[in-house]
């Protein structure tokens, strides 16, 4: 069983991490995405950090596009 959590920036990424999550989902920010909400979702920058954050934590990232 892996605990998967939802994750609409890099604040609550963190958390999530943080508060054992196995791995976490988060939306790209771009053309294919239909949800455009302020503050949610990655960018290329953001991303490059999820991403590393998540592998420094021996964790897994999924990305909803």
């Amino acid at each position: 069983m892996e605990l998967l959590c939802p994750a609409g920036n890099l604040p609550a990424l963190k958390t999530a991490i943080d508060c054992g999550a196995d791995a976490v989902y988060i939306g790209f920010k771009d053309d294919t995405n239909a949800r455009h909400f302020a503050g949610l979702n990655f960018n290329g920058k953001k991303l490059e950090k999820a991403v590393q954050y998540v592998h420094d934590h021996n964790k897994k990232i999924h990305v909803a596009l």
